[in-house]
């Protein structure tokens, strides 16, 4: 199969204030896995739902993904030929979809005027938007149905749950839209036929009646995915509907006792008999039932009167741990609806191979699905499982940035359980021009160093011996950090093969109560890296480092840095994730956050003691699902920040700001002249004083940050002039700071290094 990306331009805001940091979403920068990925950087895929729609109106059935994992829409253009799936990762359709959009959904017409509208999820029921858009304006939703009724005894709502993934289509062969799914006991399959057309003569109302609440004569067993069909020994199964005084409550009569909740349905007719045929998958169970339909016409309260429980057994059945759900759509452009299964429990579910492709190779009402490929889309995205967590880090000393992903939980086949791990992409491009390669899933093999739970990692790194090389502090999912000593030596691959648990300057261990997500950086700016940790609850814990700069020591300042919280009023979990970054000697914080939105604070220089302020809580309007982890850096000196951002879908996507520049580095200056050369520096760089006393030089110190504020370079000042060694320093943009003996910055600068 062929991908493409669509690539979509957001409008940049840059101004000299920093306001914000006009991030563009960026797809070109190349990935390769084995082979070259096409669409590295759409995010991920975990537990999908499908549908077709025609997004740009050329007559060729698109995709519509929606991914029950955060309630995200993908969407997805389809550029194949008859037959060939070539698909673009096309986002900027993605805007059109409502916000509330949850749990399920499905894009069907029913209203008959060639576009599809949205069922979805709400609470208790099915919420309606119907699609009025047109070529020229493309789509849009209008809200149609709050909530959708049926008659039984009396016209009241149409029961849903939010864990069934229920079908809509056309059940009577009459154009209006009906419905099938589980109803409130969860063994039967209720049929609720739209009566537009019989009311009205045209499908454009959403009146129902419930036509049979054991449609197809079956009945699934309340605790296993067994069906036994032809079950006519009670009701609802015997074809009655009494009335609310005859129902029988008890486990024979199909009442409480026997409640089941948690399955699939997919309907389509597969020997054109006018009938439909069902497939359906079961909370508990990694396969998919079929129910051959015995009708011959629609209505005639037919029973299914063959199944094949590992469904198609006449080639690859699914097998999908667990809750499949089957989506009956064409995804190679031969008019022939395809079918696609993913499964649709959030929890112990396969999350990177979790989209399996059946391609019909006959017709559209006989259809035969011949198995494809266990990840159809997601095969071409960085997708490690669930829960993303970048990181850049120069891992093999080559001076380039990589990029190392964590994941929350990756489904283990073999144990039935999430296993975290950090997949290292080594940066296999050039400074100007990055590429990364996937060297393996399990950096360090750090799952297997039995670290806390060993879920849920996420490193930062720093010198923290100074000995040349990035050590690497580890939070993790039980709350405790971890030291790792990078014992590989400045200029070489990193090498991490102990660890101990982090202590703070009391020697009690650092504890965040679960999840840790450290960052080394100086905050304090006074020459050592601090450490402020974010926290499940939303908030920052910052420790200062008292040590020296080759014998950290941490002591706790404050619970809650800055006074701030990126958790939701209604909740105590928030996930907060924070990337400081230097701009201009000022810091500027960056967080990540459960509701996958970045919260971006100022008024943090000089004010670790107060409260920062609050610039934007949705950065950008920048979402692409919850639980949003950004990596923040300038990684191709070319005066612009790279962002990566993490999302539960186990993907990433890359972003890159507007030019630094358009911010500036001001200079402070003071009476002392100082003279810097060269600049572009190569293996050394001239700093030489004057009009000053030696007592006067001699209190000036040199520092030189990478643009996270973090030290890579210190020294102090003995004479006028001064040869600084930074042949050891990685080419690329930093901050040269000449301070003196009270801390005040004499002058600062922008440095770049060439080798």
């Amino acid at each position: 199969m062929n991908f493409r990306l669509v690539i979509v331009m957001v409008p940049m805001f840059c101004s000299g204030s920093f306001a914000q940091f006009g991030f563009n979403r960026q797809f070109d920068v190349p990935v390769m896995d084995a082979v070259l990925l096409e669409m590295p950087w759409a995010g991920g895929m975990d537990y999908c739902q499908f549908s077709n729609i025609d997004f740009d109106f050329d007559g060729t059935q698109d995709l519509f993904v929606f991914d029950r994992t955060c309630n995200k829409v993908l969407t997805f253009i389809q550029n194949g030929s008859s037959g060939v799936s070539d698909f673009e990762y096309a986002p900027q359709y993605e805007s059109i979809f409502p916000d509330d959009v949850r749990d399920w959904c499905s894009l069907v017409d029913y209203n008959c005027d060639g576009l599809p509208d949205i069922f979805t999820y709400t609470v208790g029921g099915c919420r309606v938007y119907r699609n009025v858009g047109n070529a020229t304006d493309g789509h849009e939703f209008v809200l149609a149905s709050p909530i959708i009724k049926t008659t039984l005894w009396t016209l009241g709502y149409m029961y849903f749950n939010s864990i069934d993934v229920p079908w809509f289509g056309d059940v009577d062969g009459d154009t209006d839209i009906d419905v099938l799914s589980f109803g409130v006991l969860g063994t039967a399959v209720e049929y609720r036929r739209n009566m537009s057309m019989e009311n009205y003569g045209i499908c454009d109302s959403l009146e129902f009646l419930t036509k049979n609440e054991c449609w197809g004569r079956f009945r699934e067993s309340g605790s296993t995915n067994v069906v036994t069909l032809w079950d006519t020994l009670s009701y609802p199964c015997d074809g009655t509907i009494p009335s609310p005084e005859g129902w029988d409550p008890s486990p024979t009569g199909m009442g409480i006792d026997e409640r089941h909740s948690g399955s699939s349905v997919v309907a389509f007719d597969a020997d054109n008999s006018s009938t439909l045929e069902l497939v359906m998958g079961d909370i508990s169970y990694p396969s998919v039932v079929y129910l051959h339909n015995s009708g011959t016409a629609p209505n005639t309260n037919s029973g299914m009167d063959v199944q094949d429980p590992t469904f198609p057994s006449y080639d690859v059945p699914v097998d999908l741990t667990i809750f499949p759900a089957g989506f009956h759509v064409d995804v190679n452009n031969d008019g022939n609806r395809d079918m696609l299964f993913s499964p649709a429990s959030v929890i112990g579910s396969e999350n990177r191979e979790s989209v399996w492709l059946y391609e019909n190779s006959a017709t559209d009402v006989a259809p035969v699905f011949d198995f494809q490929e266990i990840d159809f889309l997601q095969g071409e995205m960085i997708d490690h499982g669930s829960g993303a967590l970048p990181v850049f880090f120069d891992a093999n000393g080559d001076g380039l940035k990589d990029l190392l992903i964590s994941v929350h939980g990756m489904y283990d086949t073999a144990s039935g359980n999430q296993i975290s791990m950090i997949a290292y992409y080594q940066n296999t491009g050039t400074l100007a021009d990055p590429e990364f390669t996937l060297i393996t899933e399990d950096y360090e093999d750090i799952s297997t160093l039995s670290i806390g739970a060993s879920l849920t990692f996420y490193p930062t790194f720093g010198d923290l011996d100074d000995d040349g090389d990035e050590d690497m502090i580890l939070g993790e999912y039980t709350g405790y950090c971890y030291y790792l000593e990078n014992t590989g030596g400045a200029g070489n691959p990193a090498i991490f093969n102990t660890f101990t648990m982090l202590n703070d300057a009391s020697a009690v261990p650092i504890f965040d109560g679960s999840y840790a997500f450290p960052q080394l950086v100086d905050l304090d700016r006074d020459g050592d890296y601090d450490l402020p940790i974010g926290e499940r609850n939303g908030k920052i814990r910052y420790y200062d480092n008292i040590g020296t700069p080759s014998s950290p020591s941490f002591s706790l300042v404050t619970n809650s840095l800055g006074n701030l919280d990126v958790a939701e009023w209604w909740t105590v979990e928030g996930y907060a994730i924070p990337q400081f970054v230097d701009v201009d000697t000022i810091w500027h914080l960056v967080i990540g956050s459960k509701n996958g939105y970045l919260h971006y604070y100022d008024n943090i220089e000089g004010n670790l003691g107060g409260t920062f302020d609050l610039v934007d809580s949705t950065l950008e309007n920048i979402n692409i699902g919850t639980y949003s982890c950004p990596a923040i850096l300038n990684i191709t000196d070319d005066n612009r920040f790279e962002m990566i951002l993490g999302n539960q879908r186990g993907g990433v996507a890359w972003y890159e700001s507007a030019p630094i520049t358009d911010i500036g580095i001001t200079e402070h200056k003071s009476s002392a002249d100082v003279l810097i050369y060269p600049n572009p520096a190569g293996a050394e760089l001239n700093v030489i004083f004057s009009g000053l006393s030696q007592t006067e030089t001699s209190a000036m110190s040199i520092g030189i940050f990478d643009l996270q504020g973090r030290p890579v370079l210190m020294q102090s000042v003995k004479m006028h002039t001064n040869a600084v060694d930074i042949s050891t320093l990685a080419s690329g943009t930093y901050v040269l700071r000449i301070s003196d003996e009270g801390g005040t910055f004499v002058k600062v600068e922008k440095l770049i290094i060439r080798h």
